[in-house]
């Protein structure tokens, strides 16, 4: 079975309603950026919809597109956009490599808890990139690895358990590195940590074996969780 396949599989199981990432600390970061109010928006890997619909609400006379891979979440995210009556958004299946954008490229591009799916993280930078229009913003959200041992290793080895069909996390160092490389610039850096303490029974039983494998406690490991989001300017 392939990644992707195995990807739709799980996300077909994901509960209506559940959110990913806060669609109003999405809207916020958008409104910190000078948008003209008819900025044409892609969601890449858009889930069921909340903060693309927060976006298109936000910004009534914006184009705003949503695609996911799970025809599941898509057809959620549909649902909720005409329970809403929001006009300006399409929801799409689709993948990212064979999604074109158009040749003068989106304002704003959202991609947020998803380049940790991606097999090649080069290849997925160099197309936000190409699909940015000039001086277009791109907002990556992900999880922070630290940039030093041992705390890079634990976090990956236990975040790879904790979101299933991952494929590899990056440090803040990472990711501006990457995105610096296919000409994004202008960071601006927002994170927050990651609570242990009050995690789900399955997440608590993975992190106390890990824990316990490693002769960690959880006040030795809880500095090294962050998750942060990106914005960046095409140059």
């Amino acid at each position: 079975m392939s990644h992707q396949r195995r990807i739709i599989d799980h996300y077909a199981t994901v509960v209506e309603g559940a959110v990913f990432v806060r669609p109003e600390d999405v809207v916020a970061l958008v409104r910190a950026r000078s948008l003209r109010s008819d900025a044409r928006m892609l969601d890449i890997g858009c889930g069921q919809g909340q903060a693309a619909l927060a976006l298109a609400e936000v910004y009534p006379q914006s184009e705003m597109i949503g695609i996911d891979l799970s025809p599941e979440q898509i057809e959620r995210a549909q649902q909720a956009a005409a329970a809403r009556d929001v006009r300006n958004v399409q929801f799409l299946v689709a993948d990212w490599p064979n999604f074109a954008l158009p040749p003068s490229g989106v304002d704003v591009i959202l991609a947020t808890q998803v380049i940790q799916f991606m097999p090649d993280e080069h290849a997925f930078a160099e197309y936000l990139a190409q699909g940015l229009a000039k001086d277009g913003h791109l907002i990556l959200r992900s999880v922070f690895l630290p940039d030093e041992e041992p705390g890079r290793s634990f976090v990956q080895q236990v975040m790879l358990q904790f979101i299933a069909q991952s494929v590899r996390f990056y440090s803040e160092r990472d990711l501006t590195e990457l995105l610096r490389e296919v000409g994004l610039g202008r960071f601006r850096i927002d994170k927050e940590e990651m609570w242990l303490d009050d995690l789900p029974a399955q997440r608590t039983a993975i992190l106390n074996h890990e824990l316990a494998a490693s002769n960690l406690s959880l006040d030795d490991v809880q500095p090294w969780f962050w998750v942060g989001t990106i914005s960046a300017v095409l140059r």
